[in-house]
């Protein structure tokens, strides 16, 4: 794999250098060298993307399309016991992950609801059912769910503060950074306390829309590919 090869794929996948050295146990000046050319790409390195790959696919919202595949009735058959009318396999379009997993997490625990997969356009299949498990029980923290994107919007914007209170024409003062900063944790805590709080349930609003305005209004920019996951993932839970 080349260096410009390698980049795309990152950026593809809405990485920061940063991001992937961290997942491949490396320097972050390790990455930038891959990409520029000046150090060679492994082929042990070629491997270990290989390998996180899918788990990149697997955490970003806006990846789609995708369908969610699931069977109204169970897929185990016991050959000892009673039989039972065969299991019809239901399919839902979704353009995104976020949005799939939202309703997913809807779905969860309904009567009509078993085996559920999730399936790229190439026939792969991007999330199983015992992978799916995981997110509706909230073990996997890495996952696109309401939850998860809340809490990563307010660590985003914890760790980048210090780079939005100087956002304007005029050098703010210490008192107005101070505000400032001050302004954008409570905003943060606020997004920490709704993902604490959230519930898998149906809504037809979104009610982290406030935080984010007021998160713009403060000169803060949260990641989009966060909150437009966000908005796909409360649309998905107004579906009936």
């Amino acid at each position: 794999m080349e260096g410009a090869e390698f980049k795309q794929k990152r950026e593809r996948l809405r990485l920061t250098q940063n991001q992937v050295a961290h997942r491949l146990k490396v320097s972050a000046s390790t990455v930038r060298n891959w990409e520029s050319g000046v150090t060679p790409i492994s082929t042990a390195v070629e491997m270990m993307w290989e390998v996180w790959e899918p788990r990149f696919r697997q955490e970003d919202p806006t990846l789609g399309p995708l369908t969610l595949i699931y069977t109204d009735g169970p897929m185990f058959i016991d050959p000892q016991g009673p039989r039972h009318p065969l299991a019809m396999m239901q399919q839902e379009p979704f353009l995104t992950n976020a949005a799939a997993l939202a309703r997913v997490c809807i779905l969860a625990g309904r009567a009509g609801f078993n085996g559920p997969l999730i399936m790229q356009p190439s026939g792969d299949i991007l999330w199983n059912a015992v992978q799916l498990a995981r997110v509706i029980d909230g073990s996997d923290t890495g996952a696109p769910t309401v939850a998860n994107m809340l809490r990563a919007i307010a660590t985003d914007v914890r760790e980048n503060s210090a780079a939005y209170v100087r956002f304007g024409a005029r050098l703010p003062t210490a008192d107005e950074i101070l505000a400032k900063q001050a302004g954008i944790a409570a905003q943060a805590d606020r997004l920490d306390e709704l993902a604490a709080a959230d519930q898998p349930t149906n809504a037809d609003s979104w009610p982290a829309e406030d935080r984010c305005d007021k998160l713009r209004a403060l000169g803060v920019r949260p990641p989009d590919h966060l909150v437009s996951g966000l908005a796909a993932a409360y649309v998905a839970r107004g579906m009936a």
